[in-house]
């Protein structure tokens, strides 16, 4: 049994928690940022894919056991210096996401690890260093986190999260891991649960097509706004994301191709 809440900021759906009943344990999957949280009075364990404020900014709202990234616990411990960043890099959105409390009860994750008996821990990095997703494998549900894009099922559309700073090679091979699993459902906390498993191949064909066109911009020395130009033209999902909202265009796709041409511009500099 699968339980999704809604996150929503400023009346827009920023991203949903999932909780999976085990047995007698209860999981919630990415409590989502601290000015969204709700008690979650039935659920024994919590598990957070990065510690992204619109991912975990909560962590420090919750009593029981929130399990992160183990080189990451600390930034969760005492989040000053992640709520510092997140107000440099977003602004008034961080004020919206609400600053992070300490995380009271931080339980650290690796690569390999095996949870309930039943959730196996993937280090997925490239959207972060700090990326794990979840596979509760009696059911082949893969909790992907941000490390498979953004899925926007009533668009049908899916595009790249890929912020400042982000890692190509590390989030290519991320989704051939993913992918090799051949799970039978996947969750995006942006924003659906889907059976549409081949969207892992296909973001993996689309995400080397955005980093041609950023390779383009870069070298005619073109900016964000260039891009998201070009990408229109090459990929139809960005003209349906571009007019779905100030969440979807703002916080997601302009960060994304930000980091994208960040990405390049890095690689052409080593």
């Amino acid at each position: 049994m699968r339980e999704e809440i809604r996150r929503y900021i400023g009346g827009e759906h920023l991203m949903s928690t999932y909780v999976v009943a085990l047995g007698d344990v209860r999981v919630a999957v990415d409590p989502g940022p601290s000015s969204t949280y709700t008690p979650l009075d039935q659920v024994t364990h919590v598990l957070c894919t990065h510690i992204h404020l619109d991912h975990c900014g909560a962590a420090g709202n919750i009593e029981q056991p929130v399990y992160v990234h183990e080189r990451y616990v600390k930034h969760l411990a005492d989040p000053e210096r992640l709520w510092e960043s997140a107000l440099q890099v977003l602004g008034d959105v961080a004020r919206e996401f609400g600053r992070p409390l300490p995380g009271k009860n931080l339980q650290p994750l690796s690569d390999g690890q095996r949870l309930f008996d039943a959730i196996d821990v993937l280090y997925t990095p490239g959207h972060a260093p700090h990326h794990m997703s979840f596979y509760l494998r009696d059911t082949g549900t893969l909790f992907v986190g941000d490390s498979a894009g953004v899925y926007m099922e009533q668009l049908d559309a899916i595009f790249p999260t890929t912020p400042i700073p982000f890692r190509p090679k590390e989030y290519v091979d991320s989704l051939r891991r993913m992918a090799a699993l051949r799970p039978s459902e996947l969750c995006y906390p942006h924003f659906a649960c889907t059976r549409r498993v081949e969207l892992l191949t296909y973001h993996l064909d689309q995400i080397n097509a955005w980093m041609e066109v950023a390779r383009e911009v870069v070298e005619v020395g073109g900016g964000v706004e260039d891009a998201i130009k070009r990408l229109q033209r090459v990929d139809e999902h960005v003209e349906r994301v571009l007019g779905a909202g100030r969440l979807a265009s703002q916080f997601f796709l302009r960060p994304a191709v930000m980091g994208l041409l960040d990405a390049v511009r890095r690689m052409a500099g080593d």
